[in-house]
């Protein structure tokens, strides 16, 4: 079948950025999708791609939005085809850590500056699993739109979504998870 893809939208796509991300997205769910694999290799594995992945991210540009709108309605829940075979949560306990939601947080006269909460200060729990998630939803919904549902529209919706999604949502648990990965292998608790 012919790619029906306006010749905008093609060309976003062949971006090198584009193709980058895309490559480390995919990498980041076939690996969580990976059932027969050791444990360790699993961890060095998503360490890296998870490397990839931020990095990627960050080289993202920002779509134009032409052929899909906030009116545009992909059901989200239909369309997520959830594969992640869950090996991260073999860690068990350990996957709990420490973290802070905003580390920027400063106060003026002793009062937070507007728009601050408590929260955005005090170490709260994380939870390694619920990253991994996360960034595998995110990712996994829009490489759906992308490879199969393939109009302007979603393309377009799923290329900004993941742009969005990254400064928003998944990139925060991405951050999150590094660090916790970084403490994992450099801190003596583990042998890369």
């Amino acid at each position: 079948m012919a790619d029906k893809l306006s010749t905008e939208i093609r060309e976003f796509l062949e971006r090198t950025s584009t193709q980058t991300f895309l490559f480390a997205a995919r990498q980041f769910v076939d690996l969580l999708e990976t059932e027969n694999i050791d444990k360790e290799i699993f961890y060095s594995k998503t360490h890296t791609a998870l490397l990839d992945l931020y990095s990627a991210g960050h080289k993202l540009d920002l779509i134009e939005l032409n052929y899909s709108s906030a009116d545009s309605d992909f059901d989200r829940e239909t369309i997520f085809e959830n594969k992640n075979v869950g090996l991260i949560s073999e860690l068990g306990a350990e996957t709990f850590y420490w973290e802070i939601f905003d580390p920027t947080y400063s106060e003026k006269d002793g009062k937070p500056n507007a728009g601050w909460t408590i929260t955005d200060r005090e170490a709260s729990q994380g939870w390694l699993v619920d990253d991994f998630a996360d960034i595998y939803r995110d990712l996994k919904i829009e490489l759906i739109k992308i490879e199969k549902i393939r109009t302007d529209e979603a393309v377009e919706d799923a290329l900004w979504q993941l742009k969005w999604s990254f400064t928003h949502h998944w990139g925060q648990h991405c951050i999150n998870a590094l660090r916790y990965f970084h403490h994992f292998y450099y801190d003596g608790k583990q042998t890369l």
